[in-house]
């Protein structure tokens, strides 16, 4: 076994196999992404999912909103999309612009088309759970930690990760502990934890002392410095572990290619 997450190569055998099945099954996918407002990051993410469908033989429907629009206009999108039975998922980039309401774009979406697993984020029926959760779940299973005999910790309690993911541990029946910006212990939690799971987005929150030998640790948060990604956990950390996903290139690849997983099947 390996002790660190190859994401790209992951990625690159979790959409080679869809992109075989498209073909096989010689069908028609396609994935409506709407755009609510002019931000530059959502952009980035949006081109990049356009470059793998494309990859994948999946068409592409892009739909921008910004000022001038309302909420019930995108609503009123979404439900035509609901209802288009050639669209086979429907996803909101996040963040969404403040003049939009995000809960009630989401609430939109049918659970059937959820495929970003908004819906689940929002403590909503949803067929699908978050790509991200999905990707660190691949993780975990790859580091072959019995989990529920495992001090497991999740760094951030965010609506995107660390919420979905707790939720999603539980239904499996592992119980974890989340660590937000209002613990006082943290280091003192992971010192006692076999599973580390950071989703925070700030840089080397995790540092090496903070991380017992023989630890799994799952690196889901990351920033930007200077143009280079830097993640949640201190590099120098991964030393004495069991197994890591590294920044970049670690649970981000695997969370498109989850992504694309949840459209196509």
């Amino acid at each position: 076994m390996e002790s660190f997450f190859n994401g790209n190569e992951i990625r690159d055998n979790i959409l080679l196999g869809l992109r075989k099945k498209i073909f096989d099954d010689k069908k028609n996918v396609q994935l409506a992404v709407i755009i609510a407002g002019d931000n530059p990051v959502c952009e980035k993410y949006v081109a990049l999912k356009e470059k793998i469908a494309n990859k994948l033989g999946v068409f592409f429907c892009l739909y921008r909103f910004d000022k001038g629009d309302t909420t019930e206009d995108i609503v009123e999108s979404i439900k035509f999309l609901n209802n288009d039975e050639e669209i086979d998922g429907i996803m909101v980039q996040i963040p969404v612009a403040p003049e939009f309401d995000r809960d009630e774009l989401i609430r939109a979406i049918s659970p059937k088309k959820d495929i970003d697993g908004l819906r689940y984020c929002l403590k909503l029926d949803s067929e699908f759970r978050p790509p991200v959760v999905l990707a660190i779940l691949e993780a975990l299973q790859r580091s072959q930690k019995n989990l529920q005999e495992s001090k497991v910790l999740i760094v951030g309690r965010g609506f995107l990760v660390g919420d979905p993911l707790f939720r999603t541990l539980k239904e499996m029946g592992v119980e974890a502990i989340v660590a937000d910006s209002a613990t006082t212990n943290l280091k003192e939690l992971a010192l006692k934890s076999d599973v580390i799971i950071s989703a925070v987005g700030k840089a080397n929150i995790i540092t090496p002392d903070m991380a017992k030998p023989r630890v799994v640790l799952i690196d889901a948060g990351t920033t930007e410095q200077s143009g280079t990604l830097i993640g949640d956990i201190d590099p120098l950390a991964f030393k004495d572990s069991d197994y890591y996903t590294p920044v970049p290139g670690g649970i981000g690849p695997v969370t498109i290619a989850m992504l694309f997983k949840n459209l196509i099947g």
